[in-house]
């Protein structure tokens, strides 16, 4: 908020009184940093003590120096008792610079209150007049001014020209910045008047680093019944502010809520739309392909290029963060980070979850090539670093959300299945490799096969006959030989590389494996059994999560 006297903002500064009684050969003499003072009345010294009763202030006190002597007055003292009053200025009537004195102009400079010397025989009475005149004119010229602004941005809002144009307008016709800022003052919107069009304001806008580059701002909240939903900024020189700016959003920024719950109700029902239509794709609720390529095409997506299927949530133990917390904002900030990497993607976002369709690249036709194709890596890297460039956010708390990502849909009716499979990529992930992890269904391998059967009894069986001797876990001796089994199939059965990576001698890891295969009553060698036994090492790990 820009601050000044607490006069009516409609009235006149000192500035513009000393341009009006420049034909009475006035002279601004002393306290010029108060030149922006608001000026609502005039009034002359009275013959006898108080030499001014009445003071409400933001008056300009005019007064003869030969009149102020012979009520045994001094100027300094005058001018300190005045501007406890807080009185806009003071017009001394004086023969000559010198007859005010020294003291009196240092006392006028260390209080900002502006001193303008008038000729000795001006005419105070026709003086007091004229500067009420101007005022009340002023005053009423100035209210005339926002009123217009105001019918014309009204205007401007029946006929759509929405938040964008209000403030386009705004600025042209105030010569000043408009700034729109969200309840963090994060900036959302800056438009330049004409004479700066093309340039910005720095990021930083408190008063202070306005101040140091010579502006002034007048700030008001925009409020929707019972909640501030932003703030409209007036930002300008300081010397070309005459608080028309703040009459002007007073009137206006009723004008823009209205606009900004119009664009909130129009963003939820669109919200509406596009969150139906994107569950309609990834679901496959639809009775034609054509007809939903065009439904998703009139919402501004292409559909006929591959897609990838990606979900974000948080973990299900998050708590909801307040508002003010920069995590509260975690699934705008991950999908606008989506839209800067894939301008046409499809982002739904949700307070605890984040869903899109990503455009791929058609290299590569078959689906079906695994995680080590171009496409599936390509898009797997650049989520990992969009995931880098959000890790600052949270980067001293523990993460909180998850992501899956399916294989990429070459078509339209594959877009149900990879959905399936980032859900399950999801899920799978969190469960057997933790939160805070982007989780690729491609990479899950036999997981895949193995999660869905999870808890089932024929599960356990294959484990049981297949590592039985082996699962004692009190036999401290039996967890090693399990730990060395699984060393060795991590190595594919290289004994040099399973003894490095163990930290064993090669005769050791050779009896290990030897009490293992005596244990099991099959051979190492034997493929089929091998393969059981890698199957029966997975399964462990799904069981122990």
């Amino acid at each position: 908020m820009m601050s000044g006297s607490p006069s009516p903002t409609s009235s006149a500064s000192v500035r513009n009184i000393q341009t009006l009684l420049a034909s009475r050969d006035a002279h601004l003499v002393a306290g010029a940093e108060g030149l922006d003072r608001r000026v609502t009345w005039a009034m002359r010294m009275r013959a006898r003590l108080p030499a001014f009763e009445s003071v409400r202030g933001g008056e300009l006190a005019l007064l003869g120096l030969a009149q102020l002597r012979r009520l045994d007055e001094t100027l300094p003292h005058l001018l300190k008792s005045l501007h406890r009053e807080r009185v806009a200025a003071v017009a001394v009537a004086a023969s000559s610079l010198e007859a005010l004195g020294a003291e009196a102009l240092a006392t006028a400079d260390q209080l900002h209150l502006p001193l303008l010397l008038l000729p000795q025989n001006a005419p105070l009475e026709e003086i007091e007049r004229d500067v009420i005149t101007f005022v009340v004119s002023f005053r009423g010229e100035i209210e005339r001014q926002a009123s217009e602004i105001s019918h014309q941005l009204m205007q401007l809002s029946i006929q759509g020209a929405g938040v964008d144009g209000l403030c386009t307008h705004l600025a042209r016709v105030c010569e000043k910045w408009v700034v729109l800022q969200d309840t963090n003052q994060d900036i959302i919107l800056q438009v330049a008047p004409p004479a700066c069009e093309g340039q910005t304001l720095s990021g930083d806008l408190s008063d202070e680093a306005l101040q140091k580059e010579g502006l002034a701002r007048v700030m008001l909240p925009i409020q929707i019944p019972q909640e501030v939903v932003g703030y409209v900024s007036l930002i300008g020189p300081a010397s070309d502010f005459d608080h028309l700016e703040r009459l002007i959003l007073g009137q206006v920024t009723p004008i823009l809520s209205l606009e900004f719950a119009r664009e909130r109700e129009r963003s939820k029902v669109e919200s509406r739309y596009q969150s139906e239509a994107f569950m309609d794709v990834v679901q496959g609720n639809y009775q034609q392909v054509e007809e939903m390529q065009v439904r998703a095409r009139l919402l501004g997506h292409d559909l006929s290029t591959p897609q990838a299927v990606v979900v974000f949530e948080l973990a299900p133990d998050e708590v909801a963060h307040t508002p003010s917390s920069p995590y509260a904002q975690w699934s705008k900030r991950l999908s606008d980070e989506l839209l800067r990497n894939w301008p046409t993607a499809w982002v739904i976002h949700e307070p605890r979850r984040v869903m899109a369709l990503l455009p791929c690249s058609r290299n590569g036709e078959n689906s079906e090539q695994g995680p080590g194709s171009s496409d599936e890596q390509a898009l797997l890297n650049s989520l990992e670093r969009a995931q880098v460039r959000l890790q600052p956010l949270h980067a001293r708390q523990k993460p909180f959300y998850s992501g899956g990502i399916g294989r990429i849909a070459r078509d339209v009716q594959a877009i149900p299945q990879a959905w399936r499979e980032a859900q399950q990529a999801l899920e799978i992930g969190r469960r057997l490799f933790g939160e805070g992890k982007l989780h690729s269904f491609a990479r899950l391998g036999i997981y895949r096969l193995l999660f869905p059967l999870h808890g089932e009894q024929v599960l356990l069986d294959f484990y049981q006959e297949t590592l039985g001797p082996l699962l004692d876990a009190d036999n401290r001796s039996n967890q090693a030989l399990l730990e060395t089994l699984e060393g060795f199939f991590r190595c594919n059965g290289n004994l040099s590389e399973t003894a490095r990576s163990m930290h064993l001698h090669r005769n050791s890891l050779l009896y290990r494996l030897g009490r293992i295969e005596e244990l099991l009553g099959r051979s190492l060698e034997d493929a089929e059994h091998r393969l059981a036994l890698q199957i029966a090492l997975k399964i462990r790990v799904l069981l122990e999560k």
